[in-house]
């Protein structure tokens, strides 16, 4: 069947025409009556939990902080300049193992 001919039975049949219409009026009424109705529209709403509140505070306190302390590395760099910095050997491979720790559970 062609689209022609469907286009052609529609045009021909009043009737049908006039019931393929009943549900488009209808529709548009149903939106536009009830964006005029004095009833109140259902909202999304958001509210946020006192422990909600505090992360966003402490996310705003870290966000202000700088990522390096500068204090310490300067505290550093004279230490290395004067030849007074010391490495601690066995904290150092404490640390390393602990880290080499950590990778190896979030492999497994």
């Amino acid at each position: 069947m062609s689209i022609n001919s469907i286009s052609n039975n529609a045009s021909n049949n009043p009737q049908l025409v006039n019931e393929n219409l009943k549900g488009v009026g209808a529709n548009t009424n149903n939106r536009q009556n009830a964006q005029n109705s004095t009833h109140p529209v259902a909202t999304d709403t958001v509210n946020l939990t006192g422990t909600a509140s505090q992360l966003r505070s402490l996310e705003q306190q870290l966000a202000s902080q700088p990522i390096v302390d500068a204090q310490r590395v300067d505290s550093i760099k004279r230490e290395i300049a004067n030849g007074s910095y010391e490495i601690n050997s066995q904290q150092v491979a404490d640390k390393m193992i602990q880290i080499e720790s950590a990778i190896n559970k979030r492999l497994i």
